[in-house]
């Protein structure tokens, strides 16, 4: 087992100074498809961006400074302009053989490819899905697309997700890669036992996780993760396997993407709002940086609550589990435990149907209301009030779907319309849920504590793979 140990030096929030950047020297253009094949090199020298990480496995450098090492049987990504100087296609593996952990590295190309000479862009981990690559300098950037930083991230004692690992290399020549850091860190440490899980977020404007494009200035070589019209998301989740608790007196660190804010970072553990650092505090998340947010501990009576309920997997006991499962309405309360607590939804269907029609369906991916007129109770909370309600449409695309947040179950469908037999939530009203994979959110005004509202299918069918419920104390 490897022993991960980091030494840091104590700031309130901001540490760690990024290294000098390394500008590779331009020797010439890159070839154009028009010419003779050159094959490159087969073997790459990489090296890694010191202070504080580009990688999961840390350690301490020989001047006591934190450090990132390569491992054995690490593998990158390297795309070639040979390919032509824009282009989608698939990045050679690369992989390394090392008998210890070390800062610098040779990748030696995986499989009997050819592979051309000319500039290359990297990236860490390896990816295998086909991303675009632009190495014309358009609008004076180097372009590498589908860069993928995960919104839910597996915590390590003493080092972070290597999924998050992001680091990015671009050269004009040679076989030497310096990679730098793509992502931030978030670190901190756990005052309490019981902590299963947490989140890092910012408001919907600002993305600090999802698929990115990296950016490399043509002039200074500087690096940046771009949105270009990919999913992104305003949060982290993180957790050590979704049931195992936090160690006391351990640091954990987490990557989120480098931006400006335009809004405050909550940390929440467990559901529980447990620190906000203002965007006039914290105005820019810089990539390279570690940002301690110090010992995290749950108030007695937190400022807000965000619980993540979790319908993609297999259903948990006493939910049912099939359509049509009950002739007549469902009326049935289903228990979800979350952090230690047992939650309450209540699934039914309008007072006159013929069957219960809402069931958690492992295969069709979610929670599913099978037609119109169909609801979920959402959890009460005492002393909490329900301001926001998000959830992942699971069922395929169509255009016709759509749900809503209303404060009651209709006594019938007969000789009335879904908009005269209920009373929505302000916000809540009847919007489309329509797009496989998306998520839609509904903002709620005049809710009231301890007081159950129901989510509706407003039309055709909803499934959704996960709900999002935001509480705040009355």
């Amino acid at each position: 087992m490897k022993k991960h140990i980091i030494t840091l030096f104590a700031v309130s929030i901001a540490m760690a100074a990024c290294t000098a950047e390394i500008e590779p020297q331009k020797e010439g253009s890159a070839p154009s498809e028009s010419k003779e094949f050159i094959p490159g090199p087969t073997v790459f020298t990489a090296s890694i961006e010191a202070d504080p990480a580009s990688k999961a496995v840390l350690d301490i450098n020989g001047s006591g400074h934190p450090q990132t090492f390569w491992e054995n049987g690490d593998a990158i990504s390297i795309f070639t302009s040979a390919d032509g100087d824009s282009h989608s296609g698939t990045s050679y593996k690369f992989v390394t053989s090392l008998g210890a952990n070390s800062t610098s590295a040779d990748f030696t190309l995986d499989g009997a490819k050819e592979f051309g000479n000319g500039m290359y862009f990297a990236s860490y981990p390896y990816q295998s899905n086909t991303r675009g690559v632009n190495f014309t300098g358009s609008s004076d950037t180097y372009r590498m697309a589908g860069l993928q930083l995960p919104a839910s991230q597996t915590l390590v004692a003493g080092s972070f997700d290597r999924k998050a690992a992001l680091a990015v290399a671009f050269t004009e020549s040679g076989n030497s890669l310096e990679f730098k850091n793509a992502t931030a860190l978030v670190k901190f440490r756990v005052a309490e036992s019981g902590i299963i899980a947490g989140r890092i977020e910012v408001d919907p404007g600002d993305a600090i996780s999802g698929t990115f494009r990296a950016d490399v200035n043509t002039s200074t070589k500087e690096l940046s993760l771009e949105t270009y019209g990919q999913p992104t998301y305003n949060y982290v989740d993180f957790s050590i396997n979704g049931s195992t608790p936090l160690s006391t007196g351990t640091d954990y660190y987490v990557a989120i993407r480098p931006l400006t804010l335009t809004s405050d970072l909550k940390v929440f553990l467990n559901g529980n709002l447990v620190k906000t650092i203002n965007s006039s505090q914290l105005a820019a998340v810089q990539r390279n940086k570690i940002y301690n947010l110090g010992t995290l501990s749950t108030p007695a009576n937190p400022a807000q609550k965000v619980l993540k309920f979790d319908f993609s997997g297999s259903a948990k006991d006493g939910w049912p589990t099939a359509d049509n499962w009950k002739s007549g309405p469902g009326e049935k309360s289903c228990t979800y435990p979350l952090y230690g607590t047992d939650y309450s939804f209540f699934l039914t269907d309008c007072g006159n149907a013929s069957q219960a029609r809402v069931a958690w369906v492992s295969d069709k991916g979610g929670l599913i209301l099978y037609a119109t007129w169909r609801y979920v109770g959402l959890p009460a909370i005492d002393g909490y009030k329900l301001v926001k309600v998000s959830g992942t449409m699971c069922l395929g695309t169509n255009s016709k779907r759509k749900a809503a947040i209303v404060k009651g179950v209709a006594a019938t469908n007969s000789g009335t319309t879904i908009a005269n037999a209920h009373e929505f939530v302000t916000g809540g009203e009847s919007s489309g849920w329509t797009t496989s994979g998306t998520t839609y959110t509904f903002n709620l005004e005049g809710t009231e504590a301890n007081t159950v509202y129901y989510f509706l299918c407003s039309n055709t069918s909803v499934g959704v793979s996960d709900f999002t419920l935001t509480y705040v104390p009355i």
